[in-house]
């Protein structure tokens, strides 16, 4: 394990579950995220214009590097249909280095 802060982020993003697997493909393509998973049906609550709403989302689980996170945030708008997506990332506090190393070896931009 590697301990202290890893060179890894953690990106939690919902989206329509029909545009889940297009938007995932899109970052992996641009070598943006280096592994995504793609839970299909979360019940989201939240404030939009003035009063809650209810949706049914996909969450959109991947991981990155630091140095590929400002590329990330900058890309997401691109390609997902929401005017503000939401995307979180979280930073783990140990990481398997074996797992580091693949990361950052495949979100090397070619």
């Amino acid at each position: 394990m590697h301990g202290g802060s890893p060179d890894i982020h953690v990106i939690l993003m919902t989206c329509p579950p029909d545009q889940a697997e297009k938007i995932l493909l899109a970052l992996l393509e641009r070598r943006l995220v280096g592994c995504g998973n793609i839970i299909p049906l979360v019940r989201s609550r939240y404030w939009w214009e003035g009063q809650i709403c209810s949706d049914d989302e996909a969450l959109v689980v991947m991981e990155t590097t630091p140095d590929r996170l400002d590329a990330l945030y900058a890309a997401i708008p691109e390609v997902h249909p929401y005017t503000v997506p939401k995307v979180v990332a979280l930073q783990p506090s140990a990481c398997g280095e074996p797992y580091l190393q693949w990361l950052r070896a495949v979100t090397r931009p070619g």
